[in-house]
């Protein structure tokens, strides 16, 4: 009977790691999801000011830029 009792302590204590994991996985997920919406908008807010990509005034019409 000892080893039975053993037996569900240790599964009971691999259920609650698996739990704390998923926790921690969950939470890191929304992090960076988070980050990554920070990186979409700071993106867009350098497009406006034609620091990233965009199409710029003078083109050499031979060799335009690659945008």
């Amino acid at each position: 009977m000892n080893g039975f009792n053993t037996y569900w302590i240790i599964a009971g204590l691999i259920l609650i790691a698996l739990i704390i994991y998923i926790i921690k996985q969950i939470k890191l997920e929304r992090e960076i999801a988070l980050k990554d919406t920070t990186l979409e908008s700071l993106e867009e807010k350098l497009k406006k000011h034609k620091l990233v990509g965009g199409r710029h005034k003078r083109t050499n019409k031979k060799n335009p830029p690659i945008v």
